[in-house]
């Protein structure tokens, strides 16, 4: 009876733990082999179909290898555990592969689908994927993100929809701009007029009406983006990336409301910037542009922006230092940033936007660079002449 109980109590173990290594198994080696295909074609129904079959058919080839040629009552009872043990074991390798491979060889395809999930409204999966790639937390503290860095020969990030390998990190003397006066305090730059440093929560509640979330669809399949107001008639600035090769794009606000009359105004490929114009019944609420030019390391930033389909969503930390990459300025930060921030608003503690969120620069082993676009960049552009504003899809070029 004894060794009946402790067989019985094994067999319920075994079961169990069976059970979970299916699941979780097949549900992330399935994200894994989906994120691979992505860098190929977009249907995710299609790419699930794929990955589903690959998954049935590597274990049941093994098992059926495993299975005795002769089956007899009690070899056929043993051999319908077999088929479940080699599945278990075959998907949670598959697991462990794309979970330990995740922050290096497949974090481009990772993150450039954990962008997918969080355009097509799929936070769940968006956050799973997410926290594959970067392989060390949450949704909420995960570093994104999305976008090619300007410079392909050495900082290559990864665009929301489309990624590339991780670069190297720039020698010391390379990468980054040395402060005019190393003894300076570390404060922000305070702008004119007697304006007062604000807490995060204030300035979240001054300007998170500002800050928008921006869907796109195309052949590159569904994306999603941040974007903020910069004056009072429906401009919105955001990342070029996140608008490129779109066919239609629509705007949603901090109430809920949204609005799909948007227009092209101009885009800057080379700086990842755009301006979208957004059609509006009454004035927008813009953000107060500062200058990037007065960011000093160590300053406080905050971030407002739509991590995985996550809209709205606060994160603070430091300028680490301003990169400098073949004539292109950047502010490195410690503000942790996801897919879906690209394109929102950096604050500084007065309030005042001195950056444009643009990508994470994978360095391998984890580590990675948050990245933002000087706001001063944005102002050139803002104050260039441009065309009249286009339509998105093909019909209005």
């Amino acid at each position: 009876m004894a060794d009946s109980g402790r067989s019985g109590g094994f067999s319920l173990v075994h079961g169990a733990v069976k059970l979970v290594a299916l699941v979780i198994g097949f549900s992330v080696s399935a994200l894994g082999l989906i994120a691979l295909q992505g860098l190929f074609f977009e249907n995710l129904w299609a790419r699930l179909g794929v990955a589903a079959v690959v998954l049935i058919v590597i274990p049941l080839t093994v098992a059926d290898r495993m299975l005795p040629k002769e089956q007899s009552e009690d070899t056929a009872n043993a051999s319908k555990g077999i088929v479940s043990d080699v599945a278990a074991v075959s998907w949670m390798l598959g697991a462990v592969a794309v979970a330990g491979l995740g922050p290096s060889l497949l974090h481009g395809a990772l993150s450039a689908e954990a962008g997918r999930f969080a355009g097509d409204e799929r936070p769940q999966l968006a956050k799973l994927t997410g926290w594959l790639a970067s392989g060390a937390a949450p949704a909420s503290d995960a570093a994104e993100a999305t976008t090619p860095a300007p410079d392909a020969g050495e900082t290559k990030a990864e665009p929301d929809a489309k990624t590339d390998e991780a670069p190297k990190e720039p020698a010391a003397d390379e990468g980054a701009e040395k402060p005019a006066d190393a003894k300076a305090p570390v404060k922000p730059v305070k702008p004119a007029g007697d304006r007062k440093a604000q807490s995060p929560a204030e300035l979240f509640s001054s300007y998170a009406p500002s800050v928008v979330t921006i869907k796109v669809s195309g052949l590159r399949g569904n994306g999603a983006g941040t974007g903020f107001f910069v004056d009072d008639k429906g401009t919105v600035a955001t990342n070029q990336h996140v608008i490129d090769h779109a066919d239609a794009v629509s705007v949603k606000f901090f109430d809920g409301s949204t609005n799909a009359k948007v227009e092209l105004i101009a885009e800057d490929a080379d700086m990842d910037l755009a301006l979208l114009h957004v059609e509006l019944d009454g004035p927008s609420t813009p953000v107060v542009l500062g200058d990037s030019d007065g960011v000093t390391v160590g300053e406080e930033v905050i971030v407002i922006g739509n991590p995985l389909g996550l809209e709205h969503t606060l994160t603070d930390g430091l300028v680490s230092s301003r990169r400098l990459y073949k004539g292109k300025k950047f502010i490195q930060m410690s503000a942790p940033v996801s897919p879906g921030n690209s394109g929102g608003p950096v604050f500084n503690g007065y309030g005042d936007v001195v950056g444009v969120t643009v990508a994470k620069v994978m360095m391998g082993l984890g580590e990675n660079l948050n990245l933002a676009i000087p706001v001063n960049e944005l102002k050139k552009m803002l104050e260039a002449e441009h065309d009249a504003p286009r339509r998105f899809g093909a019909s209005s070029w």
